[in-house]
């Protein structure tokens, strides 16, 4: 078992990780080759590198291989001993320059090849010690892309990261958080879609929390006043209902949604993420409660309602979830009147997908 500190920084990474991997899904049409975990690290690792750069990810290690995280581990223990700090990619070069040193006087009947095996696994994990520049396409959108239309933001003084999806759509990001990770204990995903041309936008709003056995306590002050925020920016400003250009086939204008996501146990546990989305305005009919009186939310309470990550994914971007259309007066005087981006003890990933 990971120790305490450890396996509360594990979780603050896998709730936020989790929200980064839901936004990619949004934006890239559910294209799981672009939002394998790996990639989901890099991008990450991009967009907020004090929790998941490779220096300080705890998930990003368990990538690494073996020998990788044997230099690592030697980097600690000699710090340790010298008191001073000893980069394991300073270790690795050592080695290297050692073990180079000695195929040097190889003669042609001397037999060099274990040696040689030694020196190529070496030069590969010197290749992932090296932190190294991140292209777009590392980073699963294609290239940067300078988004400049003058379109309404929610955080416009938060420095913004701008992507191509397509030839015809952008997608800007940014990333609020607290300035320390191990204050986070959840993560949000406001996604917008913008429609430039008719200068429109429609909004879905995602809370992630980490949950135990399926079950997430339910009286946690601070989770219940994040709900109430994305209640009153989003459902009491009639986000839910549909508006005058709105009227087609499609499912209730649900805007507001709480995503729990399994807890991990440990570092090197494989990455898998069932996640429900449950519309916020059904929360109050879905609480059970628990053995000793606490009120939680349950899975079988409310899987009769809520949408698994695949057909969440789906139905968002055929634009049969997903808040009725705004005009960009309406969102920006939304955005005034409640302020959602106070994120206090947690991430928040907004992004905004942008069509020509």
């Amino acid at each position: 078992m990971e120790e305490e500190s450890d396996l509360d920084r594990l979780n603050t990474e896998w709730v936020t990780v989790n929200a980064i991997r839901g936004m990619v899904k949004l934006a890239t049409n559910s294209d799981m080759a672009k939002s394998t975990y790996s990639n989901i690290l890099d991008l990450g690792g991009v967009l907020y590198p004090e929790l998941l750069g490779p220096e300080t990810s705890i998930l990003r290690r368990e990538f690494e291989s073996d020998l990788c995280k044997e230099y690592r581990q030697k980097s600690q223990l000699l710090s340790l001993r010298r008191n001073i700090e000893v980069p394991a990619i300073d270790i690795v070069n050592t080695d290297i320059e050692e073990l180079r040193g000695l195929l040097s006087l190889a003669t042609n009947s001397s037999r060099v090849d274990q040696l040689k095996k030694r020196l190529i696994q070496l030069n590969n994990v010197k290749d992932e010690l090296i932190i190294k520049p991140h292209t777009e396409t590392q980073l699963i959108f294609r290239d940067a892309y300078n988004v400049d239309r003058g379109i309404k933001s929610l955080a416009s003084s938060q420095a913004a990261k701008d992507f191509r999806l397509t030839d015809d759509k952008a997608l800007r990001l940014r990333v609020l958080h607290p300035e320390r990770p191990e204050h986070i204990t959840g993560a949000d995903i406001i996604y917008e879609r913008h429609d430039i041309k008719n200068e429109r936008i429609s909004i879905v709003a995602v809370q992630y929390k980490i949950w135990e056995n399926r079950k997430l306590p339910f009286t946690d002050e601070r989770m219940l006043s994040q709900i109430d925020k994305m209640k009153k920016f989003l459902c009491d400003k009639d986000a839910c209902c549909a508006g005058g250009g709105d009227q087609r086939y499609r499912f209730p204008f649900c805007s507001a949604f709480i995503r729990p996501t399994d807890k991990l146990q440990k570092a090197d546990q494989k990455l898998i993420s069932y996640g429900e989305h449950l519309p916020i305005c059904s929360i109050q009919d879905c609480l059970t409660l628990g053995p000793k009186g606490g009120v939680l939310l349950e899975y079988d309470s409310f899987k009769d309602v809520s949408l698994s990550s695949e057909m969440f994914e789906v139905l968002f971007n055929r634009g049969k979830i997903g808040s009725r259309s705004f005009s960009y007066n309406e969102i920006e005087l939304m955005y005034e009147q409640v302020k959602v981006t106070d994120y206090g003890d947690r991430v928040i990933i907004y992004a905004q997908e942008i069509n020509n």
